[in-house]
């Protein structure tokens, strides 16, 4: 599918890379679907981010797949997500950044090339895969945030992919609308800044959260 766009307008490329192993099985899974739902119609009806951010999912867990193509944020219309295999996260990055090398436009005499991905990383952080030995030349292509799911997640393995990492010990609605309050915080900031290809995500600061740890 083949979505129209404005080549004056620089987009926000944002991928939800999301672990859809057997250990993300139930809760979770749930909460991050209905999670996506809201978090699409709040950004598709902010004047500052309805233009400016597509988006896209792919899910992995023995194999990645991009469930949904990089579209705007108000054609997203939700999924369902199963849950089942291991989670090959080595294997996911590497998809992932076949897919950014296809979506992301470069900056040509005709377009504005696009802003630096942004990417989130939903996982309880337990790879099955060899992903270490991935990781650097692939993460440098964009800007992630780690988001640990659950009790028991592994946060050393997240760190290794980003410094920035969301925990999310119970999921609860209050707790997931605190998290999609920041996914909309983290994406609106990033969809304003001016330069294209920073290399850092910037967080606000100010905004305090009671049942989910930036750490």
């Amino acid at each position: 599918m083949t979505f129209e766009f404005d080549p004056s307008i620089r987009r926000l490329p944002v991928y939800m890379l999301i672990d859809c192993s057997s250990s993300m099985n139930g809760d979770a899974i749930e909460a991050v679907d209905q999670g996506f739902k809201n978090l699409t119609a709040k950004l598709s009806n902010d004047p500052n981010t309805c233009d400016v951010v597509w988006f896209s999912v792919i899910a992995f867990d023995s194999i990645p797949r991009q469930m949904i193509p990089l579209c705007p944020i108000s054609d997203y219309r939700g999924l369902p997500l199963r849950t089942g295999g291991s989670s090959n996260l080595g294997r996911a990055l590497v998809f992932l950044n076949q897919c950014m090398e296809k979506d992301v436009r470069k900056q040509t005499m005709e377009q504005r090339g696009d802003w630096k991905p942004l990417v989130f990383l939903m996982s309880d952080g337990e790879p099955t895969d060899d992903w270490e030995e991935l990781i650097q030349p692939l993460v440098q292509e964009m800007n992630m945030v780690a988001c640990g799911m659950g009790a028991d997640v592994n946060v050393p393995n997240l760190k290794q992919l980003t410094d920035t990492v969301v925990l999310m010990k119970d999921l609860t609605q209050e707790t997931f609308n605190q998290f999609i309050d920041f996914l909309s915080s983290t994406m609106t900031t990033a969809s304003q800044r001016s330069d294209s290809r920073s290399d850092s995500v910037h967080i606000d600061q100010h905004k305090k959260y009671t049942k989910i740890v930036l750490s």
